[in-house]
């Protein structure tokens, strides 16, 4: 089931993998348009979760989604006929992990990780940041800080990855709420 947990990009993948840990690993991918090709093509009639950021242009394979629900920094999109779902982190991911930084008073300068958001953007965009351990000392650090957005994901990515075909609607309009 890890393989139908696509997560866009390196950070994501980081993000994800930290809170909710697979039992080996998901299935990631570059780009949303990659992420939304590989649902529709390798998970045509099976069960899928599509993690990517709200970029300025939308992906054209929502447009055969219904939202779910909304958060401030997650929508959760479902497909009108199959098993598939779409977590948009919003805003992009660098400016969403800072919100829950700022939410939980947190200090990225202990995460040894940039003070500065655009260099933290940078620091994010790398290669290495999919396994790079301050960022998963500092989504576990949200996390249990009870950052409520990174709660909130970890929550769906768990509940959607626990009932796949049986996931409910009203289980997961509560857990944005």
């Amino acid at each position: 089931m890890d393989l139908a947990i696509i997560p866009e990009c390196y950070l994501d993948t980081n993000l994800v993998e930290t809170l909710v840990p697979p039992k080996s690993q998901y299935n990631h991918q570059k780009a949303c348009g990659t992420v939304t090709k590989v649902m529709k093509e390798k998970f045509v009639d099976r069960f899928a979760v599509g993690i990517i950021d709200k970029d300025k242009r939308e992906v054209d394979y929502l447009a055969e989604f219904n939202i779910i629900g909304r958060s401030t920094g997650l929508i959760l999109h479902k497909h009108k006929i199959k098993h598939h779902y779409i977590i948009q982190i919003v805003p992009a991911i660098e400016r969403f992990i800072w919100k829950c930084v700022e939410e939980v008073g947190i200090s990225i300068a202990d995460f040894q990780l940039p003070v500065d958001l655009e260099l933290f953007k940078l620091e994010s965009k790398t290669v290495n940041s999919k396994n790079d351990d301050r960022f998963k000392r500092l989504f576990n650090a949200l996390k249990y800080a009870g950052s409520q957005e990174m709660v909130r994901l970890s929550e769906i990515i768990t509940y959607l990855n626990e009932s796949s075909y049986k996931a409910e609607e009203s289980k997961l309009e509560e857990l944005l709420k």
